[in-house]
Order: structure tokens, then sequence, then C-alpha cells
């Protein structure tokens, strides 16, 4: 179950909802019809069907015109909406990608400031690192392989993770609610759209130049390291 404070939403207050459009305020209403269907394909409890039947109420009374009963029907789609990372298991929103989710507690593919170094090094010469700038031109490499790595590592977890499910929940969310779940997959899907292929094609080149010197690098050291593990094994002796 997903319970990461950085993937969830910020979702609308009835009191911005009650201005929108009858566009926007018609998504809302299809989102609520999304969460029933969702809960109806699953076995509820006596709360969840009750609380189903109450919502599926406030959507008719909303569809019929009653104002009241239209900013009752949105304030519970939001409220259910927030309370999702509680839903029975099933009936969650983007549940398949919830291993993801947790992952991004502590990872960042798309984070521009180095996961392992700091940033106070600004790659120029310094006389006083002597020839330790080398060393750290290749922490800096390989901190920059290894978030492509990950950013490729992800991009497979969504693509095996997503279905029609998945989809038609995009659909549903996209104008109703604000939700960082939408966007963090939304992005990945957009990346890999048909209309991308120039961008993607750019962006696969670099990710292959980074790897192919992360390659270069790697075995520079595993040769150092190797031949430390020699001389070692050697004075053992």
């Amino acid at each position: 179950m997903m319970n990461s404070d950085t993937y969830q939403d910020t979702a609308k207050p009835s009191s911005y909802l009650e201005t929108e459009n009858l566009e926007t305020q018609e998504k809302v209403i299809n989102l609520g019809k999304k969460l029933i269907s969702s809960f109806q394909e699953n076995d509820l409890d006596y709360i969840t069907a009750w609380m189903i039947n109450y919502l599926s109420e406030q959507i008719l009374l909303a569809e019929n015109g009653d104002d009241e009963a239209k900013k009752q029907c949105f304030n519970t789609i939001i409220q259910l909406w927030e309370s999702r990372s509680v839903f029975p298991d099933g009936t969650r929103p983007f549940e398949n990608f919830e291993p993801i989710f947790k992952a991004l507690d502590s990872l960042s593919p798309e984070n521009v400031m180095p996961r392992y170094l700091s940033s106070s090094y600004d790659g120029q010469e310094n006389e006083q690192l002597g020839d330790s700038t080398s060393w750290v031109e290749l922490a800096k490499h390989l901190d920059s392989a290894a978030r492509t790595l990950i950013t490729f590592i992800f991009e497979q977890a969504v693509e095996h993770a997503k279905n029609d499910n998945t989809k038609d929940w995009l659909q549903h969310v996209s104008g109703a609610v604000d939700s960082n779940e939408y966007q963090f997959i939304a992005r990945f899907l957009d990346e890999i759209a048909p209309d991308k292929t120039e961008q993607r094609v750019q962006n696969l080149s670099n990710r292959i130049a980074k790897l192919e010197a992360f390659e270069k690098i790697s075995k520079s050291i595993r040769q150092g390291l190797q031949e430390e593990l020699r001389i070692l094994e050697t004075s053992r002796t």
C-alpha cells in the first residue's frame, strides 16, 4: 500500500471546483463513477458498501442539477480520492505502480543533483586537489551513469506495470484532481509516445554514450582493484 508523501496528490478543494466550468465538473463526477466501479469489482465490507451507495446517490442528485448535492458530491469524491492509499487491495488507483512509488522515496532518476556527490565541486581545476581531480571527475561520470541506469530501470518498470486499467485511471484523473502519480506515469508514457520518436532517439543516444563511458571507467577500476588484491595476496605469502 502506498503511504509515500512524495507521491500523494494535492486535490483541488471543493471551493475551487464550484467555480470550475461544466467540463471540469463532469470530469470530477466521472472520477467518482470510476471509484465506484473499482470498488464494485471487489468484495465489499458493510462500511464500504454503504459509502459507495451514498456516493452513487450524491452523483445522481448532482447530475439532476441540485447545487447543494453537487457541492456535497464534489466534497465526497475529493475526500475519497485523498484516502485512496488505504483502499483495499484490488481497488487502489495505480496499484500496480506502488512498488515503483515506494522506490522513489529514496531514488529520483530525474534529480539533476548528484545522488552520491556534493554539488560543492564545480569541476574547475584546483592545484590543491592534484591528481585527485581526475578521480573526482570519474566519480561524477559514475554518478551520471548511475542515474541513467536508474531512469532506464524505472521506464521498464512503468512499461511492465501499465495496462488497460492504468489508461482508464489516467483518463479519469486528468482534469479532475491534481495527482503526482498521474504526472509521474504520464511523463514516462509521454516520452515513449510515437510522436516523440526523435526526442526518444536523442535521449537513448545520450544514455548509451554515458554507459559506454561507464563501461570504460568500470574496466579501469576493476583492473586497479585486481592489482591491489594481487599485491595484498602476495604479501601474505
